[in-house]
């Protein structure tokens, strides 16, 4: 896995990847956890992981803080 500093929308986040993504599919990603709040304290609370979809690919992502984990979806 790797980390790396990432701007976006005026906000610094840490993503942590296992696979190489392109910019935009981490942009979609973030862009969909903000619009979900989910770096909102009271949101951080359950530690559940989001499911994020972008074109016919699914992503398993956490958010902790400003720490993003993105995982692919295994699909059968």
């Amino acid at each position: 896995m790797e980390s790396i500093p990432f701007l976006h929308a005026n906000k610094m986040f840490t993503i942590t990847l296992e696979d190489d993504l392109a910019f935009v599919i981490v942009r979609s990603i973030l862009d969909q956890l903000l619009d979900s709040s989910a770096f909102d304290s009271e949101a951080q609370k359950y530690a559940e992981p989001y499911h994020i979809n972008y074109d016919e690919e699914v992503f398993k992502v956490w958010v902790v803080e400003m720490e993003v984990i993105i995982q692919r979806e295994q699909l059968l």
